[in-house]
């Protein structure tokens, strides 16, 4: 299993965007302050189901998953640069492979309104061989 080297080598990613700002991301666990104002956002791993993908000397697992990035931006205010944030974020992730790791085709998903915001999902589905 390789959960906690997943975890790191998308996280790096996610640092290495031209636009990341860490006192606007909110990491797994950590006391965030969330910004009175604008734009933040948060990663979350979901690790899946696994399967045997071959068989030599030993079985060969497949690690399946999709990293999750929220964007959470204030009510009553246009949309347009969250949807851009996405965007880029998307652009940023597609098709990116290191190590064992494959991220895959992202999608762009509009949450439903909340209470206390806008949110967009950012979702990237990932394979570990």
């Amino acid at each position: 299993m390789n959960n906690e080297l997943i975890d790191s080598l998308i996280l790096a990613h996610l640092k290495a965007w031209e636009h990341f700002q860490p006192l606007r991301f909110a990491e797994d666990n950590i006391n965030f302050k969330t910004p009175l104002d604008g734009i933040w956002y948060r990663l979350t791993v979901q690790h899946g189901i696994n399967l045997m993908a071959g068989m030599a000397d030993e079985p060969m697992t497949r690690e399946l998953g999709a990293a999750v990035i929220q964007i959470f931006y204030p009510n009553n205010k246009r949309t347009e640069s969250a949807k851009r944030l996405a965007d880029s974020l998307g652009d940023h992730f597609k098709y990116y492979r290191i190590d064992k790791l494959e991220l895959m085709t992202p999608s762009v998903i509009n949450v439903p309104q909340r209470e206390d915001g806008y949110q967009i999902n950012v979702r990237i589905p990932f394979r570990y061989n």
